[in-house]
């Protein structure tokens, strides 16, 4: 035996060396492969440099206010302390002034006492004197009561003696309260369901705090001795205000400070007594977004191994700052209590995720602003604390309330050291534009060191900043292989290489805006921390704690059931699944969140008021391949949602759709929807589907920077000739005007071209679709104007528009409705300066501007298959109504957020939603010149060759017109092979009179 063991070890000797040497090398490199935390050693200490830039006085910065933390330490370094002793109550008719529309009376309101003042209209105010006794540091509170109005959260301002100390005053939400409607739901496949949640009215109180949790306590305003002015100005949502309190900050106990008044108290500890509460009955909360959601973990309580259970409470909803949800829990017996949870905290890698903790209504000591959970990938179980030590609580016998609120006032100055550095990232790319231009020689050493003063000390005093940050992240117990900490140190790094060879730089200088990006998009990321929670457990200190995962025998054993239940689970099907013969299908290409939506509406509404069934799957979102698969096979639903704009036609032509116009009442349904919305549908005279969304593109821009530059309000370019003179004025100063333009997504290229060409009255095609009308005078001076902006005024060609217009970079763009989304959540710096309006477009000669373009969404059709046709066109009809539309949008904005905002395409839904109403009127200014574009057969070779134009003549110098008239060569010989192939002569629908996309 030992004779063969030694044959076989000479015999794979060699092997069995390579694979030491492998696992060696491995070993090595994963030791080796994080950041160098020494990288700064080489750096020189500044301690007398001058970072001004030179364009720090043009930066819009400078005009905008500091942030809160700047804000305390510059008066924390003036002496400023804390008042003490100080509270005043202001009833909310004892006002100052107030704004002549927008505000009302109301009396008794809910039991409270008296009349009260209601803030209703968006851009209403009332202004309070106060006469405080001291200089010092003062915080706000207020009483309200959230009316009823889009279920988002009321959004207010405030201005001390006409002025914002800080952008975070400019914008604080006041958050509504929430509750189930009832208990939970299953289908008959035994899936449970979240209930609705609806709205709890009654007064709140809540002191004037970050809207982003970004820092851990309430605002402090300094105020000087005397009488002053304090203005509320209503941004979103009507609410009525009880009282307006200014007090000297409340000091909040260590929990030291508490141990010592416990013993002083005689409070005693109890034993024996262990109180469970389930996290998913969650009694109250801030958000309709929070809710149950479903964990697989065998000791998650409780689990159905068959089914959906909906057994935890939170996940990735529960992120944003300001969120909060209540439980209600009862004690035997007064004394000292643990408090802790059965929790994961597993989203962020490596970081630790922060709640705030309130019982009855207050924070019980300091250590309890910030409770932290720490990461793991799996079930942790610990008491709530902050650190290593077990907190006691002290709780009377009898009911209680819990409360925790997403908190991540630790990590504000990690985001604000970041941000600075985007800043000053931002400046000195500017600094070097004005010398290198946008396009500098790499050949030629531009000497920067000599024209740009302290230039390196200042690139390693942006490094010095980023390093103090990842710093700052270890101390607050991230470890050193975070992938989190990643980003910072390659930004980091690639300063410190900037810096070593400074005369690299000007060919570098994407590099410097892809960091800016990446830095931007990393504080956002940090900024949403989510939890998920099983259980809270109150309990003795003599109880131990419950195992917090399964053995993992138990683990194992659960996922190998999971596994086998895989092979007969059915899971596309949402909701209750019917084999009746009468039942329709439908299938959404959308996320399974949204169809549980869809499903739950079909059963409550739909349903009960037609009695017709309906089984809804989920397919994968543009996987468009599958209905065509589907349709081949004979196995094709009665109706899909969620189809792209483009496919309907090419399903029609093959006569797999039907003609929706046969109905009756198809024009009554159509008129929903603005007429332009409806031309890609339109095929041989028939219509084969309903719009379901509608994309739009607005011009945004910045108020602040636009008045910096010298054009007021009514200078807002409303034409394209006035964009192109305000061109040379931005660059000038070191910024940009934005167009998209997407060189990885070719397809998107009709789209940037279609508002030049239609606002000239042209079309994409001629003769009924037979042929190209790209060689048409309107296509080639369309075609000039929209490669000008790239070839002769020189925009860029790609860019970050959402985070460069954060920075001020690019000022003003067009962009589409994904911004405007983004900018009012994710951009609170820069709440009260920015606006959108329609995009520019070209004057007519009756002196109208014509304004035109599309935005191709999403579509429901029904197929030829659908066996009872007249009940798939009802369910139509319902889907596309304002009311679904309408609830539809509410639930999906209520489950997922803002974020998710529901851009229906039926007009009169729009209008309910929770826009501001600015935002919504310009929106419908514009869409009174929405024209789409038609989809004929071959058309995907227009979409290809329309971006090779663009290639041709902005990246290769190409003449327009020879560029033109390849292209449409091509295009034209697609359109006759196509209508060739189908036997048809006829290549494109119905034309409309659209009359060049004037008004309608």
């Amino acid at each position: 035996m030992l004779r063969r063991a030694a044959k076989l070890l000479r015999n794979y000797m060699v092997s069995l060396i390579v694979l030491a040497l492998v696992a060696v090398a491995i070993l090595y490199w994963n030791s080796t492969r994080g950041f160098n935390d020494d990288a700064m050693a080489s750096v020189p200490d500044y301690s007398d440099v001058d970072e001004r830039s030179i364009l720090a006085d043009q930066d819009i910065k400078s005009r905008l206010e500091p942030s809160y933390l700047k804000y305390m330490k510059a008066l924390e370094q003036e002496g400023a302390k804390d008042t003490s002793g100080f509270r005043l109550s202001v009833p909310s008719l004892e006002y100052a002034a107030k704004s002549e529309e927008g505000t009302s009376v109301a009396s008794r309101l809910d039991g409270w006492a008296g009349d009260v003042l209601v803030l209703e209209g968006e851009d209403s105010w009332v202004e309070y004197k106060v006469n405080v006794p001291e200089d010092g540091f003062y915080q706000l509170a207020m009483s309200y009561y959230a009316l009823e109005g889009k279920r988002s959260a009321i959004v207010r301002n405030v201005q001390i003696d006409g002025g914002f100390p800080f952008f975070q005053s400019k914008k604080m939400e006041f958050q509504r309260m929430w509750r189930e409607a009832g208990p939970t739901t299953k289908d008959n496949q035994g899936n449970e369901f979240n209930p609705r949640r609806e709205e709890v009215f009654g007064w709140q109180y809540r002191e004037f705090r970050d809207a982003e949790g970004k820092v851990s306590e309430p605002f402090r305003y300094y105020l000087t001795k005397g009488e002053h002015t304090i203005r509320i100005n209503a941004m979103r949502e009507p609410a009525a205000i009880g009282e307006l309190e200014v007090f000297s900050p409340v000091p909040i106990p260590s929990y030291e400070q508490l141990v010592a008044e416990y013993d002083q108290k005689g409070y005693k500890q109890t034993n024996g007594h262990f109180i469970k509460v389930q996290a998913e009955g969650s009694t109250l909360r801030s958000d309709p977004t929070l809710r149950r959601v479903e964990d697989r973990e065998p000791s998650t309580e409780p689990l159905n191994p068959k089914a959906i259970t909906l057994n935890s409470f939170g996940g990735d909803a529960w992120r944003k700052g300001g969120q909060w949800a209540e439980w209600e829990f009862e004690v035997p017996e007064s004394g000292l209590y643990n408090i802790g949870a059965r929790f994961g905290a597993w989203f962020l890698n490596g970081i630790p995720i922060e709640r705030m903790v309130m019982i009855d209504g207050k924070v019980p000591f300091k250590e309890m602003n910030h409770a932290k959970f720490p990461f793991k990938q799996g079930w942790q179980l610990h008491s709530l604390t902050d650190k290593d030590e077990e907190y006691l609580f002290y709780l009377e016998e009898g009911k209680h309330t819990l409360r925790m609120e997403v908190q991540v006032g630790s990590l504000g100055e990690v985001f604000e050291n970041v941000l600075d550095t985007t800043s000053k990232i931002s400046l000195l790319s500017r600094e070097i534009l004005q010398i290198t231009g946008t396009n500098p020689d790499p050949n030629r050493d531009w000497k920067l060191e000599g024209s740009i003063p302290n230039l390196v000390p200042r690139i390693h005093l942006m490094a010095k900043s980023l390093d103090d940050a990842i710093n700052m992240l270890y101390d607050f117990g991230v470890p050193k292989g975070s992938s989190e900490i990643s980003t910072l140190g390659e930004a980091r790094d690639q300063l410190l290489s900037m810096a070593a060879k400074s005369e690299s730089i000007p060919s570098r200088l994407a590099s410097l805006t892809d960091m800016q990006s990446s830095l931007g998009l990393w504080v956002n990321g940090l900024s949403t921390q989510s939890v998920i929670v099983d259980y809270f457990v109150i309990k003795s200190e003599d109880q131990p704690w419950p195992k917090a995962e399964a053995p993992i025998m138990k683990r194992l054993g659960t996922t190998a059931m999971d596994f086998m239940y895989s092979f007969t689970k059915d899971y596309s099907g949402i909701g209750n699944v019917y084999d009746d013969e009468e039942v329709i299908d439908v299938w959404v290409a959308r996320g399974r969140d949204w169809v549980q939506i869809i499903k739950q509406m079909v059963d409550e509404d739909f349903t009960p008021e037609t009695g017709i069934k309906v089984n809804v799957n989920v397919i994968p979102a543009g996987a468009m391949q599958l209905l065509l698969l589907a349709q081949t096979s004979g196995l094709a639903p009665d109706v899909a949602l969620g189809v792209e704009g483009e496919v309907p036609i090419d399903f029609a032509v093959r006569g797999g759709l039907v003609d929706l116009s046969t109905f009756s009442d198809y024009g009554e349904v159509a008129s929903r929807f603005r007429p332009g919305a409806l031309i890609p549908y339109r095929y041989n005279g028939g219509n084969y589907a309903l719009p379901e969304t509608q994309n739009f593109s607005m011009l945004f821009y910045r108020t602040d920077i636009m008045e910096e530059l010298g054009v007021t309000e009514d200078q807002i370019p409303e034409t394209w000739e006035e964009v192109m003179n305000l061109i040379p004025l931005l660059q000038q100063n070191g910024m940009d005007f934005f167009y998209p333009h997407a060189p990885n997504a070719p397809n998107n290229a009709v789209n940037e071209f279609a508002p030049f060409l239609f606002q000239r009255n042209g079309d994409l095609y001629k003769n009924d679709g037979r042929y190209s009308d790209l060689d048409s005078h309107e296509a080639l001076e369309a075609i000039k104007m929209w490669t000008g902006l790239y070839t002769n005024y020189k925009i860029e060609k790609q860019a970050d528009f959402y985070n460069r217009f954060r920075t001020g970079e690019m000022p003003i763009g067009v962009a589409d409705y994904t911004t405007y989304v983004m900018l009012s959540t994710a951009a609170p710096e820069l709440t009260g300066w920015w606006k959108m309006q329609p995009i520019p477009g070209l004057k007519q000669s009756d002196g109208k501007i014509n304004r035109s373009t599309g935005g191709l969404g999403q579509t429901a059709v029904m197929f030829n298959s659908a066996k009872n046709k007249d009940a798939a066109w009802k369910f139509m009809t319902w889907w596309t109504g304002a009311d679904a539309q309408e609830r539809f949008g509410s639930e999906l904005e209520s489950l997922l957020g803002v974020e998710a905002r529901w851009n229906t395409a039926n007009v009169e839904a729009l209008t309910r939603l929770p826009w501001q109403s600015e935002d919504i009127d310009a929106v419908l200014e514009q869409w009174e010149w929405f024209r789409e574009r038609e989809v004929v057969l071959g058309g995907y070779y227009t979409t290809r060759h329309i971006a090779n134009i663009w290639n041709e003549i902005v990246l290769n110098g190409v003449i327009p017109r020879e560029a033109i008239e390849n292209g449409v060569r091509e295009i034209n010989k697609e359109l006759r092979k196509k209508r060739e192939e189908f036997g048809d002569d006829y290549a494109g629908g119905t034309r409309l009179d659209t009359g060049g996309g004037a008004k309608r």
